[in-house]
């Protein structure tokens, strides 16, 4: 099966006054095509922050290394947000928490 999305060492961070606090720490996952992955956690624990990483929508204060790559030879971390704009809605998106606010059922 060909790899949809393979993250590596992902951690996210956040300058906060004179100290820097760590909301993802080494994540790694596979992806592949035909699969569904199911991230669950308490409130608090990283997962919106991780995918937000992703698609290059962090807050100003935050930052991401590591390596997330897309059909295996697209490196979104760290990409310009301009460029990512090309994969965000077409290949990569994100359902939010609050799936009333966040689907149309009139939209694909």
């Amino acid at each position: 099966m060909t790899d949809v999305l393979k993250v590596r060492d992902l951690n996210v961070s956040f300058a906060l006054h004179e100290s820097e606090v760590h909301a993802v720490r080494e994540l790694n996952f596979d992806l592949r095509e035909g699969e569904t992955l199911a991230v669950v956690g308490e409130s608090g624990s990283g997962k919106s922050q991780s995918f937000l990483a992703i698609m290059g929508l962090l807050a100003r204060n935050g930052k991401a290394t590591g390596s997330a790559r897309l059909a295996g030879d697209v490196e979104l971390v760290g990409m310009a947000p301009g460029k990512l704009d090309a994969y965000r809605g077409k290949d990569i998106a994100m359902i939010f928490q609050d799936p009333m606010t966040s689907l149309n059922p009139s939209l694909k």
